[in-house]
């Protein structure tokens, strides 16, 4: 009989902690810590570039962003990403082609020298004075556009995908 009394207590107890937790995960911003470019434009290599295009045969670029605290969905990734899209462009100059691909990876573990990181799947940035460029790869969003055809929204691990449609409006494929 007492078991029944408290498990009403302990069920609103649990959803007010579960809420609580949401609400405190998604008043921290997103932190950026590294934004760059994947390949630098090295003028030695030039031989054999299209010389219309300043970074190669198509003005089509990699990039990428280490951050902190994305949000947790799909849908929520996707609108953080197009509410502070001008604002990476403004800061950190991604995207500078008409084409371009930007992968959003996780710190999670932080940074790390890949001289001491054993056989782990590793993205390393440009090199620094600490020698700590490289994170374990943890893929949150990978944006892609083709200046013909729309900007797409993918995931890791998932075989869907989403796109701001001509309309302006996201659509699930």
């Amino acid at each position: 009989m007492r078991a029944k009394k408290f498990k009403p207590i302990i069920f609103s107890i649990a959803i007010i902690f579960l809420l609580s937790c949401y609400f405190i995960w998604k008043q921290q911003t997103v932190t950026i810590f590294r934004a760059e470019k994947q390949f630098v434009y090295d003028p030695v290599f030039e031989h054999g570039l299209n010389k219309g295009s300043q970074y190669g045969f198509t003005d089509n670029q990699y990039y990428d962003i280490a951050v902190d605290h994305m949000p947790f969905t799909e849908w929520g990734r996707i609108q953080w990403y197009l509410k502070h899209k001008q604002e990476i462009k403004d800061k950190y100059n991604i995207p500078a082609s008409s084409s371009y691909h930007i992968a959003f990876w996780a710190v999670s573990n932080g940074f790390i020298d890949s001289d001491k990181s054993g056989n782990g799947d590793l993205i390393c940035f440009n090199k620094t004075v600490s020698h700590k460029d490289c994170l374990e790869k943890d893929l949150l969003l990978l944006v892609d556009y083709n200046s013909d055809e729309y900007e797409k929204f993918t995931f890791y691990g998932s075989d869907h995908y989403w796109a701001v449609g001509s309309n302006g409006r996201l659509t699930f494929y």
